[in-house]
Parts: C-alpha cells; structure tokens; sequence
C-alpha cells in the first residue's frame, strides 16, 4: 500500500508503481533486489476510494486502519 493522496490520487501513486516497480516501499525494494523478477507477479486492489477534499491526515489514518485490520505490517509488504 502507498499513500493516495495529492493532485494526481491513485493514479499518481500506480504511476510511481510502474516506473519504478516499487513506488519506494522499502520492502518491495529488498524483495526485489533478491527477486528481480518477482514484480511480473505483482497484484494491486483498490480497497476503497477516497474524496479528493480527504487531508493527507486523514487519507493516511484511513489508510492506517486498513493496514491493521489486513494484517500488511505484520504479514504484507508494509513497514509503516
């Protein structure tokens, strides 16, 4: 998961996905200096839209709660 919010939204952050194949998160990064391939096999899910009029406080708290309830820190590729 990676933070949404901002002039592009969602579609920013997938861009940053693409171009990079770890938009910055930290785990990916070391997941895919081991397995360079491994982003081939990458699945994204939208869990839930947000307003665009959301602060970045509140996307982020949002975004926080999904973190806790899927388990991403403990089981996922989510450090923060």
């Amino acid at each position: 998961m990676g933070s949404a919010y901002g002039a592009e939204g969602i579609f920013g952050r997938w861009a940053q996905y693409t171009r990079s194949k770890h938009g910055g998160n930290k785990r990916l990064v070391e997941l895919l200096e081991a397995h360079p391939e491994r982003w081939r096999r990458f699945q994204f899910s939208i869990l839930r839209t947000l307003p665009k009029t959301m602060t970045a406080a509140e996307v982020i708290e949002v975004e926080s709660l999904k973190k806790r309830k899927l388990g991403s820190r403990a089981f996922g590729l989510n450090r923060n």
